[in-house]
This record gives structure tokens, sequence and C-alpha cells, in this order.
């Protein structure tokens, strides 16, 4: 096998010349950069990861802890943070943690063991346990230091980058426009009580029938768990029992979508009788039927973001911002509007 000596007297330079290339470490011209890359493709040079590791104290591996791949919500953000990731020559391992406190906990102890670079986390700690928080901005060593991103919650309190959106906002948008559609017996259907996002949500909801004059009926709130299974129980629930509703808002798509299925069972017509919204604007917004009207949630951007920000304190670069909040806006489709909007069919394919 080549060494890195090897690629130096091929190319002519030192083999601290090389190392800088490899690792970008230094500026090399365009010109002599070039000629180390054709010296390192015709010998077919294959850098020692461990070797590397060891010597410049990175991994090139960012961990990446989320809440559970089932989710579709999912897929797009984990696409943003690969692409990104690539781009900048890092490898991503991921976890999933079933909305375990636990398996998080573990997961970011396995991760700190590894000597990742850096772990970008969706979690699910309770917002009192400040211990935790502290920890995760002080995680590593004093030999390595490994920061972490919050991804879809705001936690830049403790010194944690976070990349969200204004997850109480949605929850108004979305109340707000069945309100506008005609809508006076709005149903939500949660997210779990530990989640900050679906809270946050309800809370936004909440906030939205006050303004508007419109009672806050409990037996119109149904916790979910983020799940088609979870939203069907609950719409099923609240039509058995008697519970006058004309409108739905669900925490995301997938509850909206089970929502769907429970209204078309009983007998009732979307959105003639019954209006839904969901959140996110996962994929299957827009094959299921009705086409659903959702709060649009920029997923790739927000995986992507959360690797941008990661490796500026990895480089250890000056920081922008601790905190990046996304913009949302609402995608009104036939769920509530039989003219709803179809130029966004099949997004996210």
């Amino acid at each position: 096998m080549a060494s890195i000596k090897d690629v130096a007297k091929k190319a002519g330079v030192s083999i601290s010349t090389v190392s800088n290339v490899i690792n970008g470490t230094k500026h090399v011209s365009d010109k002599l950069k070039q000629r180390i890359l054709d010296a390192i493709k015709e010998l077919n040079y294959e850098v020692d990861p461990v070797a590397r590791s060891l010597k410049s104290k990175r991994t090139m591996t960012i961990g990446v802890i989320i809440t559970s791949i089932n989710r579709i919500f999912f897929p797009q953000v984990l696409r943003g943070i690969q692409d990104e990731a690539s781009r900048n020559g890092y490898n991503i391992t991921f976890y999933n943690t079933d909305d375990s406190f636990e398996k998080e906990k573990h997961y970011v102890q396995m991760l700190e063991n590894n000597w990742v670079d850096g772990i970008i986390v969706d979690s699910v700690a309770d917002s009192e346990n400040k211990d935790y928080f502290i920890s995760l901005a002080n995680l590593g060593s004093s030999k390595k230091h490994i920061p972490v991103i919050s991804l879809e919650r705001k936690i830049d309190g403790f010194g944690i980058g976070s990349v969200a959106v204004n997850n109480h906002l949605g929850g108004r948008i979305a109340t707000q426009h069945l309100i506008e559609q005609g809508c006076k017996k709005i149903a939500h259907i949660a997210g779990p009580s530990g989640s900050c996002m679906a809270q946050d949500r309800l809370s936004g909801y909440r906030e939205e029938l006050l303004k508007n004059g419109l009672d806050i009926d409990n037996t119109r709130i149904y916790e979910g768990d983020f799940s088609p299974p979870g939203g069907y129980q609950a719409m099923k629930h609240m039509l058995i029992s008697g519970v006058e509703v004309d409108g739905v808002f669900a925490a995301n798509d997938q509850m909206a979508i089970g929502a769907i299925k429970a209204i078309k069972e009983h007998g009732y017509r979307i959105p003639e009788d019954i209006k839904v919204v969901g959140f996110d604007n996962s994929f299957v917004a827009s094959i299921v039927e009705p086409s659903l009207t959702t709060v649009n949630v920029p997923k790739y951007k927000l995986g992507a973001m959360a690797v941008h920000m990661l490796l500026k304190r990895i480089s250890g670069d000056s920081v922008d911002a601790d905190f990046i909040e996304l913009p949302i806006n609402l995608i009104v489709r036939q769920s509530t509007d039989l003219h709803g909007d179809k130029s966004w069919d099949l997004y996210g394919w």
C-alpha cells in the first residue's frame, strides 16, 4: 500500500503539504493541490482514519439521535443532515430512542465514548432537567469538547445551539385557518404530553380559540402519540362519545391521516362536515384522500442547518447565533377547501 511519503515523492512536495491538502488545515494553491490529488489517485493512496483521528483528535463522524424513525417527518431531516455532512467530509451515525429518555442518555454516552466530533439530538428530556442540558453543553473532556445541537426544540439558554420552528405559532396558524373556514367546534389531537413540540402546538391552539371568543372544551382535546393509529383512536373516541366537532387540528400529519380514516368510517364528509388540518407537510399529505391541509415545516433545511451550525462549533469558528428559527407556512389542500392548492402534490418524494 502506498504511504503519504510515496504521495509526497510522486507530487514533488513535502509530507506536510500533502497532509495540509488531505486535512484542509492550510491553504494550498489550486495547481499544487491538483498535483497532489492526481498523485493520490494514481497511487491509490488511502488515508488511515484511525491514525488521522489520533493525530487530529477528529473522527470525521457526527452522531444523530432522533425520537422515532417510524415518523415520516424524519427522512427529509436525515437527508438534509447527510447531504450537508457529506459535503463537508463527515460521516453520520444515527440512533433511534423510541421517545425514551433512558435510551437517549445511553446513546449520548455511547457517542461520547466513541469520540464523535459532534452530536445532533432531538431530545425528549423534561424541560426542567437542567442538569442534563448542562451536561450536554459540556460534553467531552479537556482534550476534546463535543458540541451538541438541539433539533426541533429551543434550549440555547444552556449554551446548546438549537434549530427549530415556532410550534406555538404553527398551532395558532392551523387553528386560525379552521376558524376562517367557519369552524366553531374545533378538536385538537395533541402529541404526547412529554413532547415540548406537542405542548407548544397545543398552547397555540388554545390561544387562538380564546382570541376568537371560542370556548376551550377539554372533551375536544385528546392526547395521541404522533402515529396514524393514535390519531384514528383519538378521533373515533370523540365521535363515539358524541362530541360535536366541525374541525380537527392534529399535531402531526400521521395523526391527521388516522383521524381522516375515522371520520370517513363514521359517514362524515371531509371537508363539508368536518375539516382537518395536520402539521409537518410530510409527503403523504398530498396523496391521502382528500389531500391534507397542513403546516409546512422545512424539514430538509432543518437537518442541513443543524449540521451547518454544528460544524462551526467543531471548527471553533465564531458562532453567528445560538438559535435559528426556520419559517413555517400553511399549505391549504382539500381537507379544508375543495378548491385547495394542488401545486404541492407529490412534494418530498
